[in-house]
């Protein structure tokens, strides 16, 4: 009877858990973040286009991978988008809630995973949930159409299901599919899911082994058939712009190297070059400095992805401050799983595996140029939740009052996030977020048929894919007019260069100032306030403001 009442609590307390985490990843999805990426806009619009004609913006039909600003993107996310355009149309919703259910579905299958991981302490399952469902990080990648979000929820799936085929083992086809998939979804899982498959085989390499070859056999051929259009891919030259973001990239030049060598009378190729200026070692030294970087306080509590704002919320890291308390706790107890007046890990090779794919879980990031990445090292969310989830366990094993003061310390800490995400990054942030476009689109599209040539200034934010999507462009028409450009920097995106007669170009307003008759759309550097006053010669159609209310992101000017 005690054991039911426990359960029936237990149950209630998830789905609780379940209802918050959907509070915070659906509550205001349209409007926060302030407006869609361009990688959104495209996604949406593919997906419309596929709804529509069963083939992409550039006309092919129903593709795996798909071109997206000259880069190519597996495909999957998009084929989740379809239905939510479908039921609710083309807008920022349908094409973000794919994401925000996914997210939600991480925040169950954590609790899933850690039933499987741990045992004898029923609270930690749900309390893992609890750190889950308020993390800063999951928050932030439900909240947008990240594949990236999509892909980590998949191979959450496919831990669960290969840790249930140790038992059953039929369940080793449902993860090898789980785990595929995120290959169709992610160019990043390439790696990301290398790691976990093999950290999965390798601690549990007895069990694995003990599964019938004929299912090992089995799943190996059904991951090679759903991976076979991406391998086609790569072969083809679909694998993303990965020479663009490698740190093997970007070597130091030769003239670097030789002027830090005459400083002591070196040359490239001597003894002292080999021994401590060589490539291989500057490398080490970078992808060295970068995985600390995602260990640091100032990623994960204090500042968040400073490489690339748009990842995280105003002076807010990626996990809350009151969690380096319980990180801290959960660290010290899984390293000593089996130490007395401790709980126990279910095994030592439970411990392994989230301590290792701890530390290897931001691989894809530190391979990468940016110095932090929170996409690309978002699995490294997970080990450390299911650590602090432990942690909160040891915290509410101390004194009553202890437990008061912390959760009073994480119920503020979590308003403070609350607050810079939900209230100030909108305002504070929303250039960042390409604010301005939708409404560029709002304000020409009742006028675009009283001009002959409209000018919006171009730029790698294409500005052309916001037309697509916020006047839900007739697919079949832009399949037939698509007039897609390639970069004129090697491996870099490409762009568009005009939608009828609305043309994407660069302005020199000095040059372009004496157009009579047209519409131009540029930010306040390319039409200076200056030069552009209202009177004889320029009629201001509308001055489109960032969130904050007081920087204007473009001016749209009319030439007289």
């Amino acid at each position: 009877m005690i054991n039911k009442i426990k359960s029936v609590i237990t149950t209630n307390f998830v789905i609780l858990i379940l209802a918050l985490a959907a509070v915070l990843r659906l509550w205001n999805l349209n409007n926060i973040p302030p407006h869609l990426t361009p990688d959104e806009a495209a996604l949406g619009y593919n997906a419309y286009s596929i709804l529509k004609t069963g083939r992409d913006e550039h006309g092919q039909f129903l593709p795996l991978v798909f071109k997206s600003f000259g880069d190519y993107k597996p495909g999957l996310y998009i084929y989740a988008t379809v239905p939510f355009v479908a039921v609710f149309g083309l807008n920022e919703w349908s094409v973000r809630l794919p994401s925000a259910l996914a997210g939600i579905g991480i925040v169950y299958l954590i609790y899933l995973i850690s039933k499987k991981l741990f045992t004898v302490h029923g609270s930690l399952f749900t309390l893992v949930a609890l750190v889950a469902a308020t993390n800063p990080w999951l928050i932030y990648f439900s909240r947008g159409a990240w594949e990236a979000n999509l892909s980590l929820m998949l191979t959450l799936l496919g831990i669960y299901f290969f840790l249930r085929s140790l038992h059953t083992t039929y369940y080793i086809l449902y993860s090898t599919v789980a785990f595929a998939a995120t290959l169709l979804t992610y160019q990043g899982a390439k790696l990301s899911t290398a790691i976990v498959v093999a950290l999965l085989v390798i601690v549990y390499w007895k069990d694995f082994w003990n599964i019938s070859k004929k299912y090992l056999l089995s799943s190996f051929a059904l991951g090679i058939i759903i991976c076979m259009p991406l391998i086609l891919g790569i072969l083809q030259g679909e694998g993303g712009r990965l020479k663009i973001f490698s740190v093997f990239s970007y070597p130091r030049p030769v003239e670097y190297i030789q002027k830090m060598l005459n400083q002591n009378g070196e040359k490239i190729g001597g003894i002292n070059y080999y021994v401590f200026h060589n490539e291989p070692y500057n490398f080490l030294r970078g992808i060295m400095g970068r995985w600390f970087n995602h260990f640091s306080g100032s990623f994960l509590f204090f500042e968040g992805d400073t490489a690339n704002p748009r990842h995280s919320a105003p002076y807010q890291g990626m996990f809350l401050l009151s969690d380096i308390i319980i990180l801290l706790y959960g660290l010290v107890v899984l390293l000593k799983s089996h130490a007395e007046g401790g709980y126990s890990i279910s095994n030592l090779k439970s411990a392994k595996f989230i301590l290792l794919w701890l530390v290897l879980s931001s691989l894809p990031a530190i391979l990468s140029r940016d110095q932090v990445h929170a996409v690309r090292s978002l699995n490294m969310a997970i080990p450390l939740i299911l650590i602090a989830g432990i942690g909160l366990v040891e915290v509410l094993k101390q004194l009553r009052i202890v437990n008061y003061v912390f959760f009073a310390f994480y119920f503020l800490v979590f308003i403070y996030f609350y607050d810079s995400y939900f209230i100030h990054l909108p305002k504070q942030n929303s250039k960042l977020w390409e604010y301005g476009y939708k409404q560029i689109v709002e304000v020409v599209k009742p006028i675009k048929n009283n001009y002959q040539k409209i000018i919006i200034q171009q730029s790698f934010a294409q500005p052309y894919i916001y037309f697509l999507f916020f006047e839900k462009y007739d697919p079949v028409r832009w399949q037939a007019q698509n007039n897609y450009v390639g970069s004129e920097f090697k491996g870099d995106v490409g762009y568009v260069t005009d939608i009828d007669n609305i043309f994407f170009e660069g302005i020199d307003w000095s040059r372009d100032r004496g157009k009579s008759g047209t519409l131009f759309v540029a930010d306040p550097i390319r039409i200076p306030p200056h030069d552009s006053r209202e009177g004889d010669e320029f009629t201001i159609v509308k001055e489109i403001k960032y969130l904050n209310g007081m920087d204007i992101a473009f001016r749209i000017i009319e030439i007289k």
